[in-house]
């Protein structure tokens, strides 16, 4: 009797797990060695932001570790092993789908002698081939854009709102070639090929641009993969309100326009057009925080739309 309730999640599984695959995080990788070149097993190796939980591994036999699924975000990582001087990197920008390489080399450690050293960030993700653009949340906020999160694409080197090629074409391809995705799932338009989904630009944590040697996941994109991580909780507190106004009291009145007498065709007049009074109204917020410190968040944003229309038939017309 429940063979087919069974049969049922089981395919509801395998169409959503497609979208599972799609990347919603970074990684940081290396290897610990010591001051002659060789590995360190054991050794412990933490990931520290500056409001998430602190990541924690140990290295394998090869002295290698790895962060395989961190939030975008800004890390400090450190290295430590008895007998051995710590060594902590700092400033680590981890962002959407990167791969950062951070190797360390500790010497070792006097009697009684506790050293910390401050070492460089690496700013180039060495281990892909993809050529990639991230804007950051603080970029977000900085740059120019409209409501939209597709607004920011073109901000990122060859991409552009092309009106012949349909709209964002990126590398010269047509936007029905590109692929959205969003918190890791797939918004296409099935019939356009554009973004599927509207999200206000305001709730974005970080929006990513694909443009050529992405991996076979992402198949199906001739153009690029444009993909959006929404903002999510951490352990400190923290909201935002926001209020947008859009109408007919912000433009300019309507010019009058040309036409040709509907009585008499040898007249020409103008007339002015009514214009349609309409007013929109956003009012918005966003909040975040911890249910339980250093394990669970919560982040949720609402901005409703409220908007009036006042038409108007009846033109004024001069002869």
């Amino acid at each position: 009797m429940f063979a087919r309730p069974f049969a049922l999640l089981l395919l509801i599984g395998s169409l959503v797990a497609p979208a599972w695959a799609q990347e919603q995080r970074g990684s940081i990788e290396g290897v610990v060695r010591d001051s002659s070149g060789a590995v360190l097993p054991g050794a412990t190796v933490e990931a520290t932001s500056a409001v998430g939980p602190v990541a924690s591994t140990t290295t394998d036999a090869q002295g290698a570790y790895r962060f395989p699924a961190l939030a975008p975000g800004q890390y400090r990582v450190t290295a430590n092993l008895q007998g051995f001087v710590a060594k902590e990197v700092v400033e680590v920008r981890v962002g959407l789908g990167q791969i950062k390489k951070v190797d360390f080399a500790l010497p070792l450690a006097g009697v009684a002698e506790t050293v910390t050293v401050t070492a460089e960030t690496p700013l180039v993700d060495v281990r892909q081939s993809a050529r990639q653009t991230n804007i950051r949340a603080e970029q977000v906020e900085l740059l120019p854009h409209g409501r939209d999160f597709t607004t920011m694409v073109t901000q990122a080197p060859g991409a552009n709102q092309e009106a012949k090629l349909g709209g964002i074409s990126i590398d010269g391809a047509s936007a029905g070639e590109n692929r959205f995705i969003i918190d890791g799932i797939e918004t296409t338009n099935l019939v356009s090929g554009l973004s599927g989904t509207n999200l206000i630009a305001d709730f974005v944590e970080e929006v990513q641009v694909k443009s050529s040697g992405f991996s076979a996941e992402f198949g199906g994109a001739l153009g690029g993969v444009i993909s959006a991580v929404t903002k999510s909780g951490t352990n400190n507190w923290d909201g935002m309100a926001l209020f947008n106004f859009q109408g007919s009291a912000t433009e300019g009145r309507r010019r009058p326009t040309l036409r040709q007498n509907l009585t008499n065709s040898d007249i020409a007049e103008f007339i002015t057009y009514p214009d349609d009074e309409e007013t929109r109204l956003e009012p918005g917020f966003g909040i975040g925080g911890p249910i339980k410190r250093d394990r669970l968040w919560f982040f949720g944003a609402y901005l409703p739309a409220m908007t009036t229309t006042d038409s108007s038939a009846t033109p004024a017309g001069n002869s």
